[in-house]
């Protein structure tokens, strides 16, 4: 009974976790996905100056988030998002509809992925 219990208590344990992390990483890449949609909406409209004020946020927010996934996510997903919000910024400053909306679509779709990515899924293991 006591080999048994030494198996089950730490893989009960890592699954605790695993399911705690999986949460933490869904709903702050939602966060995250909800400024770029609020984003995308300022820059259809032209609002440059308000849509200015919003990547300022969200790079903010990512940089806290950012310290946090670095622990547990692949690192060039984590310098993409980084390398991305860059663009966005300076196509923002330099008022360029069309370039913001397709680099702010490529930054919604690594931000969506990651979660997925990081599930506990017999898939995602091997």
């Amino acid at each position: 009974m006591k080999p048994l219990l030494i198996i089950i208590i730490p893989l009960l344990v890592f699954i605790a976790l695993a399911l705690c992390l999986n949460y933490y990483i869904d709903s702050s890449a939602s966060k995250l996905l909800v400024n770029i949609d609020d984003l995308k909406s300022q820059i259809d409209k032209g609002d440059w100056t308000r849509a200015e004020a919003t990547i300022k946020d969200l790079d903010k927010c990512w940089g806290t988030t950012r310290r946090r996934w670095n622990m547990f996510i692949d690192h060039n997903e984590v310098d993409r998002i980084d390398d991305s919000i860059a663009r966005v910024g300076k196509w923002i400053e330099l008022k360029e509809k069309k370039d913001c909306l397709v680099e702010l679509a490529a930054l919604s779709q690594a931000l969506a992925h990651i979660p997925e990515n990081e599930k506990l899924l017999i898939a995602n293991i091997f």
